[in-house]
C-alpha cells in the first residue's frame, strides 16, 4: 500500500525480527534509512530489534539513520527560524539588567496567538520575556507537535532568537506547555536540564517506562506539574510527578479542583505560583 514509506519499512524490519528473520529485517531497516528514517531515538530504544542489533550491518543502517536525523533537524530548525515566535516583552530593567525568559508550547490544534492573555500577565509580574513559538504541523485552524524530536528543534530556534534579540538572564529560563506541549516540555526538560531552571508541565500525558525520567542530577530543573481533577490525564500526570519525585527532582503537584482539560480558572494567580516555585522564589 506503501511502499516507498520509510515508517511502514521500519515496522516491517521489527516484525521480521521477531520473527526470527534478522537478515530480512537488517534488509528492511537498511530500506527505511534509505527513503529518509530519522528516528533515532526509536531505533536505538526499540526491543523489537534487539537480535538485529548485533549483525555485522547493523551499525552502517544506524549510521544512515543518524544521518538523516541530523539532516532533518537542520531543516526543521531553518523552518522554525525562519518564521519569529511571537514575543511579548516587558519594561526595560534600570541599567538594562537580564530578564528572565519563558518559553511556552501550546496544545494541540492551539496556537501561539492565545497565550499573551494566558501568560503575559505573569510575565509582566516577573519582568520575564514571554516567547511562544508555533508548531509546525497543522492541524485544523490550529499547529501541533509532531515529535520530541521536532519540538527540540523549534524550542532551540526560538532560544537563538532569544539570545540574539533580547537581554536574558540565562539562570532563570523557564519551559512550559499546555496538553500535548506540556508532554514536550517535561521530555525536553530532561533532554536539556542544563538549559532550564525550571519546567512547568500543564496537562501532559505521560507513560511509565518509556518517559521515566533519568535520575536527577543537581542542578537540574525544578518541576510543577499542573492538571484538573476532571482531565482524562490527571492519573497520567499524578504518576509523572511522583516517578520525577522518586528520581531525586525538585517537584510539585497542583491538581485543580472541579476542571477538566484546559487552563485553571484563575490563571493568574495559579501560573504565578507555578513561576514562583520553579524560579525558587
Amino acid at each position: 500500500l506503501v511502499p516507498n514509506s520509510s515508517r511502514e519499512q521500519y515496522n516491517l524490519a521489527c516484525v521480521l525480527a521477531l520473527k526470527g528473520e534478522v537478515d530480512a529485517a537488517l534488509d528492511w531497516l537498511g530500506r527505511a534509512a534509505a527513503n529518509g528514517f530519522h528516528q533515532l531515538p526509536f531505533l536505538e530504544a526499540d526491543s523489537d530489534l534487539e537480535a538485529v542489533r548485533d549483525l555485522p550491518g547493523y551499525q552502517i543502517v544506524r549510521t544512515m539513520i543518524a544521518e538523516n536525523r541530523q539532516h532533518w533537524r537542520e531543516e526543521v530548525y531553518r523552518t522554525a527560524a525562519s518564521a519569529p515566535p511571537l514575543t511579548v516583552l516587558p519594561e526595560p530593567t534600570a541599567g538594562g539588567k537580564p530578564h528572565p525568559l519563558i518559553i511556552a508550547l501550546h496544545g494541540f490544534g492551539d496556537t501561539a496567538a492565545n497565550y499573551p492573555r494566558l501568560w503575559g500577565p505573569v510575565a509582566e509580574d516577573f519582568g520575564a520575556i514571554l516567547v511562544v513559538p508555533n508548531g509546525l504541523r497543522p492541524v485544523g485552524a490550529g499547529r501541533g507537535w509532531g515529535s520530541v524530536d521536532e519540538a527540540e528543534a523549534v524550542v532551540e530556534a526560538a532560544l537563538d532568537y532569544a539570545r540574539e534579540n533580547f537581554e536574558v538572564d540565562w539562570d532563570r529560563v523557564v519551559l512550559t506547555g499546555f496538553s500535548q506541549g506540556g508532554f514536550m516540555a517535561m521530555a525536553l526538560g530532561t533532554r536539556h536540564p542544563d538549559l532550564f531552571v525550571g519546567v512547568i508541565p500543564m496537562a501532559g500525558g505521560y507513560i511509565p517506562g518509556i518517559d521515566t525520567p533519568p535520575e536527577a542530577d543537581r542542578g537540574d530543573p525544578r518541576y510543577y506539574f499542573m492538571v484538573g481533577s476532571r482531565d482524562r490525564a490527571a492519573d497520567e500526570v499524578r504518576r509523572a510527578a511522583a516517578d520525577f519525585e522518586a528520581a531525586g527532582y525538585q517537584v510539585d503537584l497542583r491538581m485543580l479542583s472541579g476542571i477538566g482539560h484546559t487552563f485553571p480558572r484563575r490563571t493568574t494567580t495559579e501560573l504565578r505560583n507555578a513561576l514562583r516555585f520553579v524560579l525558587g522564589e
